[in-house]
């Protein structure tokens, strides 16, 4: 039984992951450029989720955009985008870049955080080896064309971490709160430890492309049995690829609206670009705009001015650009029947349903206890 339930999950995560890279191929070089910005602002909320919430905001509260890469007030920030703009692969560093530049960030990592981040790359660059998390994972000795080595290699940078004690997990501790009455039993969890950096890290190199924060922090939990983080990693590098992939249908999505209602603006209008931004960070400012585009503050009115026009976005108060929610309810396109993402689905349907009929016909054959088999 154990065997057929590391199938079934090996199963799901590499059809998530294969239906998530043919899609990347076949996308166009403006879907991958608006994507690439997407996977940027994702990796500042994975950052967030990994790091907590840190001391932000006036007094120390949390503020209200807190995972809005443009709009938050956490300084992390500024070190996020200046690392990556520094240390990913061209795609990643073009597009971190861009949000340098949006958000005017000056202030990078501090020593300590820049020598996680340091462990995290060599781990990252060193050749996959059968550690205990790899194994259990049932990712040891994969071929460097399988589609789960990517995800392979992040395991083993996890294995090589562990021993580090910046990157192991605790598990928390149960307080009791004592009251009139009587007392609640109240967890608090442990400090976050270095799993933020391996997963920023994973990111720079694009090792599982557009997905982020691929690695749970309780990979890192030593006070846990192999196969309990085994499963709790895989469930979740699961619903990260499934979740890249809605990502990036979204994007298409509205790629695709938004050429459809400029298509009768000039071709040097630079609508359809700040369209693209909005489409992968979300709501900004006018400034920003302005510094993504290389565009004088009246140049950015214009585009927004533009956009709103077309029904796109709002302009709220305070010069910030919104999509407009009503485009959002437009019933979406067949994007698995239709368009660039329909031959990467149909190549992968196809190879899925020659694993189903071989699986089919394994199950025809059972052993028999003379050591004969029998229909």
């Amino acid at each position: 039984m154990a065997i057929a339930m590391t199938f079934t999950d090996h199963t799901s995560l590499g059809y998530a992951l294969g239906r998530l890279a043919g899609a990347i191929r076949f996308a166009s070089p403006e879907i991958r450029k608006v994507a690439s910005l997407a996977t940027v602002a994702d990796a500042w909320r994975a950052y967030r989720r990994d790091a907590g919430a840190g001391d932000v905001g006036p007094a120390h509260e949390a503020s209200a955009d807190a995972l809005s890469i443009l709009l938050t007030e956490d300084p992390r920030r500024d070190a996020v985008v200046l690392w990556l703009a520094a240390h990913g692969e061209p795609p990643i560093a073009d597009a971190a870049t861009v949000v340098v530049r949006m958000v005017n960030a000056t202030r990078g990592f501090e020593a300590d955080a820049l020598a996680l981040l340091n462990a995290a790359q060599d781990a990252v660059a060193q050749v996959p080896a059968g550690g205990r998390l790899t194994r259990a994972c049932g990712l040891a000795n994969l071929g460097p064309d399988h589609p789960l080595q990517g995800l392979a290699r992040a395991t083993a940078a996890v294995d090589s971490l562990i021993t580090t004690a910046d990157f192991a997990e605790g598990h928390g501790d149960d307080a009791i709160l004592p009251l009139p009455s009587r007392s609640i039993r109240h967890y608090i969890a442990s400090e976050p430890a270095g799993c933020w950096a391996l997963n920023l890290a994973l990111v720079a190199r694009d090792a599982v492309p557009s997905v982020t924060g691929v690695i749970p922090r309780t990979a890192f939990r030593l006070d846990l049995e192999d196969t309990e983080r085994s499963a709790a990693l895989i469930d979740h590098s699961s619903h990260a690829a499934l979740g890249a992939f809605s990502e990036l249908e979204r994007v298409e999505t509205m790629v695709g609206r938004g050429r459809d209602v400029l298509a009768g603006l000039s071709r040097n209008a630079r609508a359809r670009d700040a369209w693209g931004l909005i489409v992968a960070i979300g709501p900004l400012r006018r400034i920003q705009l302005a510094r993504a585009l290389g565009l004088s503050r009246a140049g950015a009115d214009i585009q927004a001015d533009a956009l709103a026009r077309a029904g796109l976005v709002t302009l709220a108060a305070g010069g910030r650009i919104q999509p407009t929610q009503r485009q959002l309810l437009v019933e979406q396109p067949a994007i698995l029947e239709d368009g660039p993402l329909a031959l990467a689905t149909a190549d992968l349907d196809e190879s899925m349903a020659d694993i189903d009929r071989l699986l089919e016909r394994s199950r025809c054959f059972v052993p028999a206890s003379g050591g004969s088999d029998r229909r």
